[in-house]
């Protein structure tokens, strides 16, 4: 029989924000994103989607319990057209007994798991917890701070089922990588594309449009704002600056 899980040096965590997604609005587009100083617990009160956590992809339904990793990236989509429903409890401080601090599970255990016969525990445990947040009484912390740990160790503690079984690498890989790419789309002009934006700048009559092309970027609006992040103009006010302190000579 395993050790039950337990809070390292008796420490427990505390909650930093509770919401409540409702599934009467329309489907939101959110960003794949992670958090670097806090971690995320997740309960699936109704609807069905998608969860991403750290690449490893799993199919969500009502009465699931969606962990994440601090510093994974992750993402959840609804599988229709209106918002899956879900109480979503932002966790600093957590520190699990035989895990890395900020972390629920290890990956090849997986990041979801069914609450099953502890299904109406587990809902009223996030209901109360959600509530008393919201109400911000004068003893309403107190009560959060008792609640929270208890959740917090009997949704790690649930067992996963078949959908944390080994998923191939390369989706997993390629899930990464899309993730990556999501996070890191206006960081794609290095200063080596700068630089070769400021010569075409200063000795051509190209326009910015034509020069983002050049150098890569797609959308002309990311590469002019990154440009002027990193040179202190925009790219056709750089140029105009180039010249008139040129006295209208280009770069040959």
């Amino acid at each position: 029989m395993s050790e039950p899980l337990r809070y390292a040096s008796g420490q427990t965590p505390e909650l930093l924000y509770a919401t409540r997604q409702t599934v009467a609005s329309s489907t939101v587009t959110r960003a794949v994103h992670r958090h670097e100083r806090f971690t995320e617990m997740l309960y699936v009160y109704q609807g069905a989607g998608q969860y991403i956590a750290g690449g490893y992809s799993y199919p969500i339904r009502t009465g699931d319990i969606l962990l994440y990793n601090q510093g994974d990236l992750h993402e959840v989509t609804s599988s229709l057209h209106h918002e899956i429903g879900t109480f979503c409890f932002g966790i600093s401080g957590l520190h699990l007994r035989g895990l890395p601090e900020g972390h629920f599970t290890r990956a090849e255990t997986g990041f979801v798991r069914p609450a099953v016969d502890e299904i109406d525990h587990i809902q009223s445990l996030c209901e109360m917890i959600y509530e008393h947040a919201e109400r911000r009484t004068g003893y309403s912390d107190e009560i959060v701070s008792h609640l929270l740990p208890a959740l917090v160790l009997l949704a790690a503690s649930l067992p996963p089922d078949a959908r944390a079984a080994d998923q191939p690498h390369n989706l997993v890989l390629a899930n990464r990588i899309r993730q990556y790419i999501g996070t890191h789309f206006t960081e794609q002009l290095t200063l080596e594309d700068i630089g070769e934006a400021q010569n075409l700048l200063i000795s051509t009559d190209y326009s910015a449009t034509q020069i983002a092309a050049i150098v890569g970027y797609t959308n002309v609006n990311h590469f002019n704002a990154i440009f002027a992040k990193l040179v202190g103009l925009p790219p056709i006010r750089y140029r105009r600056s180039y010249l008139e302190n040129m006295q209208g000579r280009r770069l040959q």
